[in-house]
C-alpha cells in the first residue's frame, strides 16, 4: 500500500478520534451548585419545618428552644455506615449509583447553603453535642446517576445531650428545574 493510499486513512481515523473526544466530553458534568442545592433541600425537609414534630422527630423536647444545628463539616462517614447504606444498595438491587461516591471525602463549607433558615448551621469537625443545638446532623457525599439528574444522600442526625435517639435515612433526589426529593428510605431510628 503506498503512502497515498494511507493518508485518507490517517485521515479519517483522526476525525473519528475527535469525534469521539468531542462527543465524550459533551457529558453532562457534576456542578457544586448541586452539592449545595440538595444540602439545602435536604436540611429544609428533615430540619426546616415550624415544629420538630412536623420533621418526623417527635422526640425533641420542644419546651426548650433550640437556635442552632450543628453540622459535621466533612463527608468521613464511619465504616457502620458505609456497610448500611451498600446493603441498603444491594438489597434493593439500584446500580445506578455507587457505593464508591459515599466513601469520598471532602468538606462542605455551610456559607455555601443559601436557602435554610429554620436554624443557625454551626460547622463542627467532631461529634460534640449539647445545647443550646437541636443536634449534630452528618450529610454523606452525594452519589449522582449518570445523567446528573438523580442522586441519593444519606444523612444521620444525633439530639442533643447524649446523643440516645436519632436517625439515619438515604435520600432520593430528582432534577427538575430544581433538586426535589422523591423519598425517604429510613434506614434507622433510636
Amino acid at each position: 500500500m503506498s503512502f497515498k493510499n494511507m493518508r485518507p486513512k490517517i485521515k479519517s481515523l483522526l476525525l473519528f478520534t475527535l469525534f469521539v473526544t468531542i462527543t465524550l466530553s459533551c457529558k453532562k458534568k457534576h456542578h457544586e451548585s448541586d452539592d449545595y442545592e440538595i444540602l439545602s433541600t435536604v436540611l429544609n425537609y428533615a430540619f426546616g419545618n415550624e415544629s420538630d414534630l412536623e420533621n418526623g422527630q417527635g422526640w425533641i423536647d420542644e419546651t426548650k428552644e433550640y437556635h442552632s444545628l450543628l453540622l459535621l463539616n466533612h463527608t468521613n462517614l464511619r465504616s457502620l455506615d458505609i456497610e448500611s447504606i451498600d446493603d441498603y444498595l444491594t438489597f434493593r438491587e439500584i446500580s445506578e449509583f455507587t457505593i464508591e461516591d459515599f466513601k469520598l471525602k471532602h468538606r462542605w463549607n455551610i456559607q455555601k447553603i443559601k436557602d435554610y433558615k429554620r436554624y443557625r448551621l454551626v460547622a463542627e469537625s467532631d461529634q460534640n453535642i449539647r445545647s443550646p443545638y437541636i443536634g449534630m446532623v452528618q450529610i454523606s457525599s452525594i452519589s449522582y446517576n449518570q445523567n446528573f439528574d438523580k442522586a441519593i444522600i444519606y444523612i444521620s442526625f444525633l439530639c442533643a445531650g447524649n446523643g440516645d435517639c436519632g436517625f439515619s435515612s438515604i435520600l432520593h433526589l430528582k432534577k427538575d428545574k430544581n433538586w426535589v426529593i422523591e423519598k425517604e428510605e429510613i434506614l434507622s431510628v433510636s
